[in-house]
């Protein structure tokens, strides 16, 4: 009877044991993981936005997508997740969170024509439009009055892209990447990114 209680007991604590070694390793897998993509997110942080241009002529921007968990998110980008915050999302709700900054230099050279309004005011006027920018002008005296409108798309693609190791070959996982364009060609893209959140 004591033997079969001894061996009970001994039993149980070997299932126990072999549940918290389980546990265990698992937690640490967990753990070597979120320390792999919170490096991965590092790393990307510091990479070169890479430009060149497609068969179109079309200016492309492309870089690595971090893959972050929200709380990781909360600390390494925080002014990001203020962000979020301020739009009314709750982070833990988030499924992805795009940045991109562009800049626009087009020279324009317009004609300005004469004109006199209220009968007595002389004026000039101009007007340019290329499809993205309209700027309609009127100059009176020494003032200058300008409508300014702009408008663009962004088009924005996240793919698979090469391997992080490649002689590795299919036994590494491929580089999520993304590549940002605007429509206008004397746009050019000065930074983007692109957060996937993970549960």
């Amino acid at each position: 009877m004591i033997k079969l209680k001894a061996i009970f007991f001994l039993g149980a604590g070997l299932v126990l044991s072999v549940v918290l070694c389980l546990f265990l390793f698992d937690a640490w897998k967990e753990t070597h993981r979120s320390y792999k993509r919170v490096l991965s997110a590092n790393e990307s942080l510091h990479e070169e936005l890479v430009q060149f241009k497609t068969e179109n002529g079309r200016l492309v921007a492309q870089n690595r997508v971090l893959q972050l968990k929200s709380n990781e998110l909360s600390a390494l980008l925080p002014q990001m997740a203020n962000e979020i915050k301020q739009l009314g999302v709750k982070i833990s709700r988030a499924e992805s969170v795009s940045t991109t900054s562009f800049e626009v230099e087009t020279p324009a050279t317009v004609i300005l024509r004469d004109s006199i309004i209220f009968d007595t005011i002389p004026v000039k006027h101009f007007n340019y439009d290329d499809g993205f920018f309209d700027i309609q002008g009127t100059a009176i005296g020494n003032q200058q009055q300008l409508n300014l409108a702009y408008r663009d798309t962004l088009v924005q693609v996240v793919y698979r892209g090469e391997r992080e190791i490649p002689w590795l070959w299919i036994f590494s996982p491929r580089k999520l990447m993304q590549r940002v364009s605007l429509k206008n060609p004397n746009a050019q893209i000065e930074y983007t990114q692109l957060i996937e959140i993970e549960d």
